[in-house]
């Protein structure tokens, strides 16, 4: 029924290449479908200032996102939590994981406790911070101070929290599939804008490898990322929404 009726269409957005591929699938209007990114705020966080990190006692790793079970914030401190075991002893700076985002409901409060529980039961309580329902301020400053910003949700159709990271200048780590993947996430000019992993020890794995690389480095990754995010702006959403339903003013 979904197929038969989205066959009826004469004009199809979809939002990202992992949508397009599903609903030209199931619908198969090929010809009337087109591609078109949803819209990012992406200048608030471009006017972040953007410069080679100062020596610090601490590095910080940015979670954004509602907490819902799709989002997986499980993964997230179970990652960060083999990250900090596997640290060298000593090793300098110390890190921590601040976990951003909005609960709608009582069961998004009992779902924050058991992520609470969770940081107590793998001995990570201290370097996990959780800020909800924040300001939007506030969350700026937290991107602005970050190095990496993480993304653990499978098969995100796209992932606005991915882009807003990659604007802020944060060194993106997002799950290997969906739009990350597919769209967001990809060389830009042939550089690297970021980097994907799938599972619990390839996220730490890759964010021990962000944290070894030099200062000058991941500035320029953080560089490339946002000159990469401009095909997600307000502006370009605005001449591909036009350019899609033009045929039905003709």
């Amino acid at each position: 029924m979904y197929g038969l009726v989205g066959s009826c269409s004469d004009v199809v957005m979809v939002n990202s290449s992992w949508t397009l591929n599903h609903i030209l699938s199931l619908w198969r209007t090929g010809a009337c479908t087109s591609l078109v990114y949803p819209p990012c705020d992406v200048q608030t966080f471009l006017d972040i200032p953007l410069e080679v990190e100062k020596s610090t006692s601490e590095y910080s790793i940015v979670s954004i996102g509602q907490f819902r079970p799709e989002k997986d914030h499980p993964l997230q401190i179970r990652a960060f939590a083999k990250l900090l075991k596997e640290k060298r002893v000593g090793q300098q700076p110390s890190l921590k994981l601040i976990l951003i985002g909005g609960c709608r409901n009582q069961q998004d409060e009992e779902r924050v406790n058991n992520l609470k529980c969770l940081c107590e039961e793998l001995d990570v309580s201290d370097d996990v911070m959780f800020r909800i329902n924040i300001p939007f301020e506030e969350l700026k400053r937290h991107l602005a101070e970050a190095t990496i910003g993480l993304h653990t949700m499978w098969n995100e159709h796209f992932g606005i929290g991915v882009v807003e990271c990659m604007a802020a200048g944060t060194v993106i780590l997002a799950h290997n599939s969906g739009g990350p993947k597919l769209d967001i996430v990809v060389p830009h000019e042939g550089r690297v804008t970021g980097f994907l992993a799938e599972d619990e020890d390839s996220y730490a794995e890759t964010m021990a490898f962000i944290f070894s690389l030099s200062p000058e480095k991941r500035l320029e990754i953080r560089e490339n990322a946002r000159r990469s995010v401009h095909r997600f702006s307000d502006q370009h959403f605005e001449e591909t929404f036009l350019s899609s339903v033009e045929p039905l003013f003709k």
